[in-house]
């Protein structure tokens, strides 16, 4: 077991022997909401010079977990699928009540749809002077929450062994965040580093560094089972 979560195989491996692995993964049957945080008209935070869209990197790292899941026997509902938001556009809603409306659809379906877990995926930015110093993702969970806590820990840990051993940033509770209030599953949401950093911005632009944050956060995912 240890040996399939450990990046000793390649993704693609374990994509073409899906089947033998789905008879004994931890996520086997699991359902998982996976939400790709904003779309459509909210763009999310962009890079200094606004040519790199946050909702475009969380949407390409959502799709990867998602493969990863489903290889391994998981049941995966996506948030959104594409570029798009939650919302029924009637040409009269302010845009303040178009994002309202948004979350509530996607927390409607945290309810609604009996799963296991949620894991919200975004990027994290920062403004001001120094700004562009800081980097490396981070997980955060509702506090109180201990499953939640459990999540991120693990979440967490592999997203410093596989993507950035320097990475020394830990799990913090955020109180404030509506799609993580409430919840009777397991949530998190990870911010999986910062376009405010130019060196790191480029780097979550590339395919192969969002199969190394999506493997970390299916890793993450999986360990949590192993262990419940």
């Amino acid at each position: 077991m240890v040996a399939l979560i450990l990046m000793t195989a390649s993704i693609y491996e374990i994509k073409e022997n899906s089947e033998d692995v789905m008879k004994y993964m931890p996520v086997t049957n699991k359902v998982i909401i996976l939400d790709a945080g904003h779309g459509g008209i909210d763009s999310g935070t962009l890079n200094d010079d606004k040519t790199i869209l946050e909702k475009d990197i969380n949407l390409a790292i959502t799709h990867k977990i998602r493969e990863l899941l489903e290889s391994s026997g998981a049941h995966v509902i996506l948030t959104r699928e594409d570029d798009s938001s939650l919302y029924v556009e009637d040409g009269k809603k302010t845009i303040r009540q178009k994002y309202n409306e948004n979350l509530k659809n996607r927390k409607k379906i945290i309810e609604e749809s009996n799963a296991d877990m949620f894991i919200s995926i975004h990027m994290n930015a920062l403004v001001g002077k120094g700004a562009s110093k800081y980097y490396g993702a981070q997980t955060f969970y509702p506090a109180g929450k201990e499953d939640s806590i459990k999540l991120s820990k693990y979440i967490q840990q592999e997203l410093k062994r596989i993507v950035d051993k320097t990475n020394n940033r830990e799990v913090k509770p955020r109180d404030d965040l509506y799609l993580l209030k409430d919840n009777d599953i397991p949530s998190v949401l990870i911010e999986c580093g910062f376009l405010s950093n130019d060196k790191e911005a480029k780097l979550l632009t590339d395919e192969k560094y969002q199969e190394k944050i999506a493997w970390s956060i299916y890793a993450g995912i999986q360990n949590y089972f192993t262990t419940k």
